[in-house]
């Protein structure tokens, strides 16, 4: 599948995906194994690992929290399912999620809603990953808060989504580290 890809606006997120392109062998989502938790020091506040259970309708648990999202959104969901979260929220990320695994890609999105009493926005990125090569069993989702300046600075993507505004995900074009466009 190719789709335009989207440029990320924030750099971390740019780098978590060439990151994750480089553990990627042969057009396939990067094997859990390869990546140590070393490996993902830059940007082990701002991620969320989800363990997927389940063939079809996964059920998708938080297996690692990062300190940024607890400060952000006030509370660790270490543990939680998405079945723990309020229905609008589930039914935002659910179908993302799903789409993800289906789809075998990353997928990008910018979220607006109110967090905390005030509306904020996250631009995100959920990056799938595969023990076998075939299906998808963890998701690496990244989330990072955007200023004003950045979001001024990205195009009308925006739409009216459950909970706030969102850009929808945005499936990203990747390649075989070292292929040409």
């Amino acid at each position: 599948m190719t789709k335009e890809r989207t440029e990320l606006a924030t750099p971390s997120l740019s780098g978590l995906l060439e990151f994750w392109l480089t553990k990627s062998v042969a057009g396939r989502p990067p094997v859990p194994s390869s990546i140590s938790p070393a490996d993902l020091r830059p940007w082990k506040d701002n991620i969320a690992v989800f363990e997927v259970i389940g063939e079809e309708a996964g059920t998708f648990v938080y297996s690692y929290y990062g300190k940024a999202l607890v400060a952000a959104f006030g509370q660790s969901r270490l543990g939680a399912t998405l079945d723990d979260l309020p229905p609008e929220q589930r039914a935002l990320l659910q179908p993302e999620y799903e789409t993800v695994r289906r789809e075998r890609l990353p997928v990008a999105r910018i979220h607006t809603a109110v967090f905390g009493g005030r509306t904020r926005s996250f631009e995100r990125l959920v990056l799938p990953m595969s023990s076998d090569g075939i299906g998808i069993d963890k998701l690496l989702v990244a989330a990072y808060e955007m200023t004003p300046r950045e979001l001024a600075a990205r195009p009308p993507l925006y739409a009216p989504g459950p909970g706030g505004f969102s850009s929808g995900p945005v499936p990203l074009t990747v390649q075989k580290p070292g292929a040409s466009a």
